[in-house]
């Protein structure tokens, strides 16, 4: 005989199961049911449901599970009977589970199926008490259930579906700690007096947004003291549709990010931002309406961000803000330590913002591309050049004059500038393969590369690839 095992399946009795090694005697059928449940609930749903084939003891052991995650586009094949089937499939979980509370319930629909029908489901899940809630479904003819909103249970909500929230002037969501809506339309009150609308959130720390209306609304307060991070997304063309301002107030948040070209207007001057990233390149080009939109709408940001720390941008951002004459109306970021501009810039533009940032001691520049610059027409710089600048990256340096005549710019303005990273030279090989394709510089440009790198190296020495670090003075 093997090795005995003493398990308790039961509170009020014990039984001892002695496991053959060899005979291979069943021992998970005799294990508690807490345990059985939880190993069932680690399974996709629907093989945990397949267990009900093996034997008559475990024909409904799967109905203790407190995980649900079904997609109908994977669980039936034949499409004539896929759509009835799937239906059937989640009512008879939904029927026949024993757990009073759900820990997850995921729903992926690619068919389409009655508001109904979607509703019962949902308010099935909710009356379980379910923590973790994921809907993902494309029909846009569906207004959410009022008990959504009373639901003490949820902590994590994720909405990929374009539903209406028909929303009262207060809400609250007492336990949500991460909220991601997509494509979601909040519906206000018909009563202009309502146009208002307040969601208090105590214990919400991330809230994404990504193609969300607001109908009927004109003013969305957000209290959060606990939220961290705020990301929100637009790729939709709603550029035309009423304008909304979302005012958060009571938070201190760690990172914010704007993807897009969005409708609403954000104010965070109630509010504390740490770190916070604009990309508007989506929507870019050459209209110059646009580009006045754009300007504005970082310009109304930037109010907000008074005590940032740390500011990832576009370049045509920048040029926005700078061509939209925002720049005087900036507010001084003097907590500003780190910015970071992805894509190409106006070096001028750059300049310009940098008047803004008197305190900045980290640049980060994405180098592909970058016109050119007259460097000896810049009538002042910036005092965060003059005084506090200590470190340079350069990212995807194109080894280009305009590259090197903006580098050699920084180096030698910016009196405290300790390290410089990503600055190279090209190599012999990548010389001579681009002689061969005939892309030689003129002699001009290369003897000017040559007496940049000669002045580099009497201020700074080569400590590794691509990084320099200053000269200690004698």
């Amino acid at each position: 005989m093997g090795t005995q095992f003493l398990i308790d399946s039961n509170q009020s009795k014990k039984r001892r199961i002695t496991y053959d090694e060899n005979n291979g005697e069943d021992i998970i059928s005799y294990l508690p049911e807490c345990i059985t449940s939880r190993i069932l609930s680690l399974l996709p749903t629907k093989d945990a449901l397949r267990t009900c084939v093996l034997s008559k003891d475990w024909e409904h052991k799967w109905t203790g599970i407190y995980n649900i995650d079904i997609n109908d586009g994977i669980l039936f094949v034949l499409k004539k009977t896929r759509k009835t089937s799937f239906i059937n499939f989640v009512d008879r979980i939904f029927f026949l589970s024993r757990n009073s509370t759900l820990k997850r319930f995921s729903l992926r629909c690619h068919l389409e199926y009655k508001a109904h029908r979607m509703i019962s489901w949902i308010s099935a899940a909710l009356m379980r008490n379910v923590a973790d809630l994921e809907i993902v479904y494309h029909d846009d003819d569906v207004v959410l259930p009022g008990r959504l909103f009373s639901c003490t249970s949820l902590t994590t909500m994720k909405l990929k579906w374009p539903c209406f929230f028909r929303v009262s002037a207060q809400n609250l969501f007492s336990s949500l700690k991460s909220l991601y809506l997509e494509r979601t339309k909040f519906l206000g009150e018909c009563v202009p007096s309502t146009s208002k609308l307040v969601f208090d959130f105590p214990a919400l720390e991330t809230l994404e947004l990504q193609n969300c209306e607001w109908l009927r609304v004109n003013l969305v307060e957000i209290n959060a003291p606990a939220l961290s991070m705020f990301k929100v997304i637009c790729y939709s063309d709603l550029l035309e549709v009423d304008k909304c301002q979302i005012k958060f107030s009571k938070a201190k948040l760690v990172k914010c990010e704007f993807v897009g070209l969005f409708v609403e207007d954000f104010d965070f001057s109630a509010t504390s931002v740490f770190s916070a990233t604009i990309d508007f390149r989506r929507y870019y080009n050459d209209d110059i309406h646009l580009i006045r939109k754009i300007g504005l709408q970082a310009g109304l940001l930037f109010k907000g961000f008074c005590g940032l720390n740390h500011l990832k941008i576009s370049g045509k951002v920048v040029e926005a803000v700078v061509q939209s004459n925002q720049r005087p109306l900036l507010p001084k970021f003097n907590m500003l330590k780190r910015l970071e501009v992805f894509t190409k810039c106006n070096s001028g533009a750059l300049l310009e913002l940098l008047h803004a940032m008197p305190f900045l001691k980290s640049i980060v520049l994405e180098m592909w591309c970058w016109d050119d610059y007259d460097y000896d027409e810049v009538e002042s710089l910036p005092s965060c050049i003059v005084s506090h600048l200590k470190e340079v990256r350069f990212r995807s340096f194109s080894k280009s004059l305009p590259d090197y005549r903006m580098a050699q710019f920084l180096w030698t303005n910016a009196l405290r500038l300790k390290k410089i990273v990503g600055l190279c030279r090209e190599s012999s090989e990548e010389r001579q393969r681009k002689k061969m394709f005939g892309q030689v510089r003129e002699e001009s440009e290369e003897k000017e590369i040559e007496n940049i790198w000669a002045k580099l190296k009497t201020v700074f020495k080569h400590k590794e690839h691509g990084i320099f670090v200053k000269r200690k003075k004698r």
